[in-house]
């Protein structure tokens, strides 16, 4: 690059765990997380996750991101995340829109499956129904 030009930085990321709250009933630590982005828009949630994961020590797939508030022009967001001992527990327990909002293009999929199916139970209501009329 020429010498009067700057070099793309990669935006700095610190996080601060806020507070942690051990659920031993659904097998998760609960976790209240202080993101500081100065001068960046608000970091990805899968940035988040692995952040969060190599913090801890465990698989960004045992990680489930609940909400991400952004406080306006300060460079500060904060996050309440799970983190569960085993993933299988966590699909079973965390609702389907935070899964699919942690997983990206595969929780696109699982949306639209269940869309599909919610789709064909209606159908299916609809039918019964109007078998039921005549």
């Amino acid at each position: 690059m020429a010498s009067g030009q700057a070099q793309p930085q990669e935006p700095q990321l610190r996080l601060n765990i806020a507070s942690i709250r051990d659920n031993k009933l659904l097998g998760r630590r609960e976790l209240v997380v202080e993101l500081l982005h100065a001068g960046a828009p608000t970091p990805a949630r899968q940035t988040v996750r692995e952040c969060v994961a190599r913090q801890l020590g465990v698989s960004p797939s045992a990680v489930f991101i609940r909400r991400v508030k952004t406080e306006y022009g300060i460079g500060r967001s904060t996050a309440e995340i799970h983190v569960y001992d085993n993933p299988d527990i966590a699909k079973r327990v965390e609702p389907l829109y935070v899964i699919a909002r942690n997983l990206g293009e595969e929780g696109r999929k699982l949306l639209e499956e269940a869309r599909k199916m919610r789709e064909a139970r209606r159908e299916g209501r609809r039918k019964k129904k109007k078998g039921k009329q005549k």
